[in-house]
């Protein structure tokens, strides 16, 4: 009785919670996006809008929508193309990840800032990025 009562929980709880993309899943994405200088993998990872700094290029959108964002970045990785990407720091609060990395490209490198929030889908997504040259 017990074991059909586990199974029927389970494949109710998957049925009305279904498995989302876990923040491990999303910083891998990132990290991976950024070490390629792929914007298209990192885009879609992207909440509808986000806001978006990139110093050396005097981009300072408080709110620009993700298919525009994915545009500013292939140009970005087209002028900086990546030689490396690495995470420095990660911390977390309620529904909030954030993270700090260097992007290194030939002769620059610049600290990056990402902020995921966990959306109503509960999946967590990229509201936050920045690029500031070191």
């Amino acid at each position: 009785m017990n074991f059909l009562l586990t199974i029927f929980l389970g494949f109710t709880l998957t049925c009305f919670f279904p498995e989302t993309a876990s923040d491990a899943e999303v910083s891998q994405t990132v990290q991976t996006s950024l070490r390629k200088g792929n914007a298209g993998q990192l885009a879609t990872q992207f909440d509808k809008t986000i806001e978006l700094v990139i110093d050396t290029e005097k981009v300072d959108f408080s709110s620009v929508d993700a298919t525009h964002a994915e545009l500013i970045l292939r140009t970005f990785f087209r002028r900086y193309p990546p030689h490396g990407f690495e995470f420095v720091y990660r911390g977390s609060s309620n529904r909030l990840r954030y993270s700090t990395g260097t992007y290194a490209t030939e002769g620059n490198a610049f600290s990056v800032y990402v902020l995921m929030r966990q959306n109503a889908n509960r999946q967590y997504v990229i509201n936050a990025l920045h690029f500031r040259k070191e």
